[in-house]
């Protein structure tokens, strides 16, 4: 899974880059994850349903509160082909500021890699830069235009050595470690823990982010790509192997 995330102001330079890319990392079984606000996110959201790919959105508001027309047209999109919409907030919860800020870490945390297309230096964006290091994914980023404000932040995790510069999609692939008819098939070992701890029975997300000693956003991530696979299911905040 790779996460695009990027600035609300994207311009015509960074929508081109996602939808050039975007049929090659499809083509490769990459799932797109990004955070379904306008601009970079949401471009990113309809190239990968343009190109028949499977995209998760993790909103910053609850998942039943109204939105406009057009996206409430893009969640029947994502439904429609079994993808995901994902949030940690209750049923009609409005948005607020700091819910944003809040979600880039289950966008970082579901994701095996982290591409930031445009993003000025105080971008949410770079909050999902952050935490992609803290977390240890590998961080990626599109070298812009050194005149362009949307280009500050992803120029200097470039020149800071905290991201490495990618020019095509195939960059993409290589650095998530996938080859050209090939994909890393890590999801659901059965020796992974979570795994061992489903077998054992059902558990919540925090049961399990206690006992594995793991974040909740990394738990949450783990048991997406799982849900993904047909492996696990939900009900009432509970998870169970099927």
């Amino acid at each position: 899974k790779l996460a695009i995330v990027g600035s609300r102001r994207m311009t015509e330079y960074g929508a081109r880059v996602i939808e050039k890319w975007m049929p090659v990392l499809v083509n490769k079984g990459v799932n797109i994850v990004s955070g379904f606000m306008y601009g970079v996110d949401q471009t990113a959201h309809k190239a990968c349903l343009d190109n028949g790919g499977n995209t998760i959105a993790v909103l910053g508001w609850g998942i039943d509160w109204p939105v406009a027309t057009e996206d409430e047209e893009m969640y029947q999109r994502i439904v429609e082909v079994d993808s995901l919409i994902v949030s940690e907030y209750p049923g009609k919860t409005a948005p607020l500021l700091w819910f944003f800020p809040q979600r880039n870490r289950i966008v970082a945390g579901i994701a095996d890699a982290v591409l930031i297309v445009e993003g000025s230096v105080k971008s949410g964006s770079m909050i999902t830069a952050r935490l992609a290091n803290r977390f240890g994914k590998k961080l990626l980023a599109v070298p812009g235009q050194v005149t362009s404000r949307v280009a500050e932040g992803t120029n200097g995790l470039i020149r800071d050595g905290k991201a490495k510069a990618v020019t095509c999609a195939e960059d993409v692939l290589k650095e998530m470690g996938l080859v050209p008819g090939q994909l890393r098939l890590e999801v659901g070992r059965i020796d992974d823990p979570l795994v061992s701890l489903l077998a054992d029975g059902e558990r919540s997300v925090d049961e399990l982010s206690r006992i594995l000693k793991m974040e909740v956003s990394q738990v949450l991530g783990k048991l997406t790509e799982l849900s993904l696979c047909g492996m696990v299911s939900e009900s009432e905040g509970k998870y169970r192997l099927m």
